[in-house]
């Protein structure tokens, strides 16, 4: 997969060269700032069936997390109510070339989909989790339409901006 041969690279400098550990907190959770979570729901990659999908679960995660982190950051939005759930169906059907399948795949594989080959990834309510991908062997998953066209992508929402695509969140 081609996202497999991507390599981190890093263009400022990291927290330990500029923090010392005796200026950082003992303990620190985006789970409770204030009485506020900044993390999105837990998954399970198993259900409705078996899809060794951790890699897009586990990404997905990480950019919503930093989504909603970054909403709560601006002015406009400095207490964020909306959970961002992004849909990992999506990756499976449509990023599996360079990102992975329900057989694996790789985190940085699936960030460079999204934001060097197609720009957005819609909410996981324009694409539920199936849990299944265009090679998957259980019985289930030869139901499921696993291939990247509009009706896959995104099923029930509408973004202005991107009329008649299906695009729902666009990343920039």
């Amino acid at each position: 997969m081609e996202g497999h041969k991507i390599h981190q690279s890093y263009s400022l400098p990291l927290p330990y060269t500029y923090v010392s550990k005796e200026d950082l907190p003992t303990e620190f959770s985006w789970k409770s700032i204030d009485g506020v979570s900044y993390l999105s729901k837990s998954l399970n990659q198993h259900t409705p069936v078996w899809c060794g999908s951790c890699w897009a679960h586990s990404a997905a995660s990480v950019l919503a997390d930093r989504i909603t982190i970054a909403a709560a950051s601006s002015q406009k939005c400095p207490r964020i109510n909306v959970d961002i759930n992004l849909s990992i169906q999506f990756i499976l059907n449509c990023g599996s070339v360079v990102a992975g399948s329900c057989y694996g795949g790789n985190p940085i594989g699936m960030f460079d989909f999204i934001k060097n080959h197609i720009g957005f990834i819609p909410y996981d309510t324009c694409g539920g989790y199936m849990a299944c991908s265009s090679d998957s062997e259980d019985e289930f998953c030869e139901h499921v339409d696993t291939t990247c066209n509009p009706v896959t992508i995104c099923r029930t929402c509408e973004n202005p901006k991107h009329k008649g695509s299906g695009k729902c969140f666009e990343v920039s």
